[in-house]
Parts: C-alpha cells; sequence; structure tokens
C-alpha cells in the first residue's frame, strides 16, 4: 500500500478547483444562452456583409433571383458601369426541354428582356464541375478577362444574402494578385433577414452558408492550374456531348432524319463511344491537289467528283499514320463558299464495334500547315441506317491499321 502511495504520489499531484454553486451553473447557462442568441441574430449580418464599390465592371453571379437581377441592372444603370459579365454553373434540371444550358445564359435572357442594351460578357463552367462551383466560376471569370483585356482590372462582385461573405472569400482567392473586389449584397427575398431562424428557408441557408464560409476560410485551398484545366477539359466534354446531342434530335425529326420513316418512332439515341480526349490529335497538313480531279466510288451508281486537297500526317499511341482529306467538287460548284474537306476511313473496329463500310470526318481548310482532327467527332454514312442513301466509299489510302475507338457505334 505504502508502495502505491509513493507511486501515486510521483506521477500526480492533489489540488483544489473551484466548482459552481447552482447559481454559478444558472448564471454560465444564461450568458451561453444570451451568447448564443446574440450570435443568431447577427448571423445573417455577418455574412451578408458588404464591401464599397469602387470599379466600372459589375460581375453578377447568374443564379440569383430574377427580382435582384433587375436590382443589379438598376444599380448598373445608376452608377455608371461600362461592363456586366454574369458568371453561371450549369443548369443540372430540365436539360432535355430547357433552352439553356447554365445560368449565365438563361440569366442574360432575362436580362435582355429588360431592355439592357449593352453587351453581355459571360463566365460559365462547364457541367464537369459537380463540387466547388463558385471558386470554379470565380476561375473562369479570371480566364476570360485575360482574354477580354477589359482597361480595368477591379470589379465589384453582386450576389444575395448568407453566401456573400463565402463568394467574396473564394473570388479573393481566384484573384489573389492586389486587385480590389468590391461586393454588393442584396437581400435574400426567401425570407426576413432579421428572423432568419424563424423560417426552415432561412435557418437551412443562413447556417449551410456559415459552415461553408468557415470551412472554405480555414480548409479550402484550391489549385488554381488544376481547376483551369477541368474548366478546359470540361467545356470540350460539353462541346461533344452537344454535338451528339443535335445529332440525336436531327435522327428524331421526322422531317430531317436519314431513318426511313417507318423507324423514328422507334429511335432512342445513337450509342457511342466513350469521349476520349486523346483521340483529339493535332497533326501536320501537306496541301497535294497534283492529282487529277476522280470519280469517287459510292454504295450505289452514283460517282460525284472529288480531288484530293492534302495528307494529314499525325501520331495516335506512339504509331505515324496518314489519312487523305478529299474536296467534292461537284458541291463546290453549287456552294461557293465551302471550306470543307472530307475525310473517310476505315479501322479495325469496323464490322464489330462500328459500321463496317467505315466513318467520316469533316474539317475545315487549314490555313496553315497543321490542323486539329477529333475522332471523337467520327460520324458514320447514312447508308448505315436506311438503304436508300448513296454514300462514299473510303479510298483503301485511308485503311488505318488500328483500332479507333471513338466516335459514333454502329447502328443496331
Amino acid at each position: 500500500m505504502l508502495h502505491k502511495n509513493n507511486t501515486m504520489a510521483m506521477l500526480f499531484r492533489r489540488k483544489f478547483i473551484y466548482v459552481p454553486t447552482f447559481f454559478g451553473w444558472l448564471l454560465i447557462i444564461c450568458i451561453l444562452i444570451t451568447g448564443a442568441y446574440l450570435s443568431l441574430r447577427h448571423t445573417y449580418s455577418f455574412l451578408a456583409a458588404s464591401k464599397p464599390a469602387k470599379s466600372k465592371i459589375l460581375v453578377l453571379e447568374g443564379w440569383i433571383d430574377e427580382k435582384c437581377v433587375q436590382n443589379a441592372i438598376d444599380l448598373y444603370r445608376a452608377n455608371g458601369y461600362e461592363y456586366l459579365v454574369v458568371t453561371g454553373v450549369p443548369i443540372t434540371q430540365w436539360t432535355y426541354s430547357s433552352p439553356f444550358s447554365n445560368m449565365a445564359d438563361a440569366t442574360a435572357g432575362s436580362i435582355r428582356r429588360m431592355y439592357f442594351k449593352d453587351s453581355i460578357y459571360k463566365a460559365i463552367v462547364p457541367s464537369a464541375v459537380l463540387r466547388d462551383r463558385t471558386y470554379s466560376t470565380a476561375v473562369a471569370l479570371k480566364m476570360n478577362m485575360e482574354k477580354w483585356n477589359f482597361p480595368y482590372k477591379d470589379f465589384d462582385l453582386y450576389t444575395v444574402g448568407a453566401h456573400a461573405r463565402r463568394s467574396y472569400l473564394v473570388y479573393k482567392k481566384a484573384f489573389n494578385d492586389g486587385r480590389y473586389i468590391g461586393l454588393i449584397v442584396d437581400t435574400d427575398p426567401s425570407f426576413e433577414p432579421e428572423d432568419w431562424y424563424n423560417t426552415s428557408r432561412g435557418f437551412r441557408i443562413v447556417l449551410s452558408e456559415l459552415i461553408s464560409y468557415f470551412y472554405s476560410l480555414l480548409f479550402f485551398h484550391p489549385d488554381e492550374e488544376q481547376f483551369k484545366k477541368l474548366i478546359t477539359d470540361g467545356f470540350y466534354f460539353d462541346k461533344i456531348q452537344q454535338v451528339r446531342l443535335d445529332t440525336d434530335n436531327e435522327f428524331a425529326d421526322i422531317r430531317q432524319s436519314p431513318l426511313d420513316s417507318v423507324n423514328v418512332p422507334e429511335f432512342s439515341g445513337l450509342k457511342y463511344y466513350p469521349i476520349d480526349p486523346s483521340y483529339l490529335v493535332k497533326a501536320a497538313f501537306t496541301v497535294d491537289t497534283t492529282s487529277p480531279p476522280f470519280e469517287m466510288q459510292t454504295s450505289k451508281t452514283r460517282r460525284p467528283m472529288y480531288r484530293k486537297y492534302g495528307l494529314i500526317k499525325f501520331t495516335l499511341r506512339d504509331t505515324s499514320f496518314v489519312l487523305a482529306a478529299y474536296q467534292n467538287l461537284d458541291y463546290l460548284k453549287t456552294h461557293p463558299d465551302y471550306k470543307e474537306l472530307f475525310v473517310p476511313f476505315k479501322d479495325k473496329t469496323n464490322g464489330k464495334t462500328t459500321y463496317g463500310a467505315g466513318r467520316y470526318l469533316d474539317i475545315p481548310i487549314p490555313a496553315t500547315d497543321s490542323v486539329v482532327i477529333d475522332f471523337n467527332l467520327a460520324y458514320n454514312p447514312y447508308c448505315a441506317y436506311a438503304e436508300r442513301w448513296s454514300c462514299p466509299l473510303t479510298p483503301m489510302e485511308n485503311y488505318l491499321e488500328t483500332r479507333i475507338e471513338a466516335g459514333v457505334l454502329n447502328y443496331h
């Protein structure tokens, strides 16, 4: 027992402390409740604090309520702004029925209905950006302002309610070059700011923005270059997806569909390889019009006149390939402004996952000795969809000894 007491004495020492009495605890609880109440009362004003407006550029967050958009336009006119920029994230609902793909375009459309006559600049993020969208729009704005070459660097940000302080914080993280950013905060019309905690929407928005603000302040340290690449790559994916959507709409429209009319009602969309940026290839282009015009073989008796216009030399998976590009002389006669070349090709996917007779690409006539070809845009001859069509057959020189796993797949 003595040994145990000696050990305890070596490791611990006894101290006397004061603990609250009943009235002491009551006072502490009252102070905490009062502090919490005062914090709640002032949380919205903390999150919705503004910064003086000093610039000639007004940047409007495109997600805000239309009444607030009208207020922003009134402010633009009253304060003598010279440039209006609308930021916007993709619209993720009603994408099949909405005429707009992002909030910037939709808000700009509303602004035009407000009789706004000045130019509207738009900073948009692609649909691939699903997280950290406020920061992404700030980076997209920075990328665009470098191209727009405005005479001013500073700008005023127009936003709404409890989102304001976080917007300002992440914009300052993106624009870390010392420029001044003003902050104009409109009132959120969906709840009363003074009594935000008395409505479910106000409670949800304010507490969510409070947590998001401190997360952004303490833990959000983004890599700007990574976001720039995500935005650039995302726009490329959106471009290809839009081409595919437009093609499907064409096929589903009985007035212009290449399908036989009896098959149009059953059409449910074309199938494609997943978009693969590695098939977006920069190639060398050599003009070569020395060969005489020739009759292009087709799937029927039609023989349109073509000429070889040039050679496309490119590397894919460390292997060099050459494709000939042709000019449709018959079409050129009736369309003298036509500036595209026809690139039919076959590869080792034909007859398996892609159409057996090959696929096509169209490219603009290059102005230099280089050209970009994108096999993600490879499309089928109309003969793949109906027998009534007469389609050019791929010349032997455009047979590629590799698999081009990009573009449209075989139909059915």
